[in-house]
């Protein structure tokens, strides 16, 4: 049988999605606070106490919600430099939320975030300026800007820097380097991020930058494909379809294929249709491999 498996693309965020968590009580002393004192300490101008306030309108907290004043309460934080209120105005911004979305005034507000060193504002950036979302692109700044979140561990950044080191800029380029793909990736994996995961064990699968290791390899594809994700559990399913790093198991290479297939990956679907077609496995193995399945989704619920 021929064997299809590939890397994962970068994934996709748009940027309505990307958010800040301000209120987290080590973030914000303010969350602590009843609506009444927080509303007379945001009425002196206090800036915590606005960015708190704003996220309760927001999130109807003992308050009616209400974007459009959460977005105004939001604003007159940020402006007087409180880092957590910019990062959370651009996200409001990019979201929609209280009023027309604005790509201009998110960047701006992500901008102001990041110079003061907040980790998810630093990504974002990265991320619109490696897509051109609401600024030209540029690739050396999203480098940089996902370097700095990387470097504070944001294992988002860390796989977008991957990314970039394992296929370069842009399409075409040559100018790779599997070690430093293989270092953030491994970074990202080692904080439990499935999608690094699977490429790390695509980097032992393939020798990329990495003497091969099918061994290394299944146990990374496992690891992300335990998590749900369905790239991962196709190339496990191919580990065992080849018998690489691990037994040839017919069974178990359709179990993973048919999970991941039922997410849509299409190398599981292809080898699925294929099993099934060529009746590969016999009514006692496909009853088997049926109630693995089964198993697997009563054991992750989540997934």
């Amino acid at each position: 049988m021929k064997r299809c498996s590939f890397i994962s693309t970068i994934s996709v965020f748009v940027l309505v999605t990307l958010t800040v968590s301000v209120s987290a009580e080590d973030a914000n002393p303010d969350a602590h606070l009843d609506l009444p004192s927080l509303q007379k300490l945001a009425d002196t101008g206090d800036a915590k106490a606005e960015c708190e306030l704003a996220m309760r309108y927001q999130r109807g907290q003992g308050v009616p919600q209400d974007y459009a004043k959460a977005l105004t309460i939001m604003r007159q934080s940020a402006e007087q430099g409180y880092v957590l209120a910019e990062a959370q105005l651009g996200y409001y911004y990019g979201m929609r939320l209280g009023g027309p979305r604005n790509k201009v005034e998110a960047v701006k507000w992500y901008q102001e975030a990041a110079e003061q060193g907040n980790p998810t504002a630093e990504y974002t950036l990265g991320y619109i300026y490696s897509t051109g979302s609401g600024t030209p692109k540029n690739m050396d700044l999203a480098m940089e800007w996902y370097r700095k979140a990387a470097d504070q561990n944001i294992a988002k950044a860390q796989f977008a820097l991957g990314m970039i080191y394992l296929y370069g800029k842009h399409p075409g380029d040559t100018n790779v380097d599997y070690a430093e793909a293989y270092k953030w990736f491994r970074k990202a994996a080692d904080q439990g991020d499935a999608k690094a995961m699977n490429n790390v064990g695509m980097m032992y699968d393939y020798g990329y930058g990495r003497a091969k290791d099918w061994k290394e390899a299944a146990r990374w594809y496992r690891q992300a494909a335990e998590l749900g994700d369905a790239m991962a559990q196709g190339n496990l399913g191919t580990l065992y379809l080849d018998g690489r790093g691990v037994s040839n198991d017919m069974v178990q290479a359709y179990v993973w294929f048919k999970l991941a297939a039922e997410k849509g990956n299409g190398t599981g679907k292809m080898y699925v249709a294929e099993f099934e077609s060529k009746q590969l496995l016999n009514p006692g193995q496909m009853a088997k491999a049926g109630q693995m399945v089964r198993d697997f989704h009563g054991t992750h619920p989540s997934l």
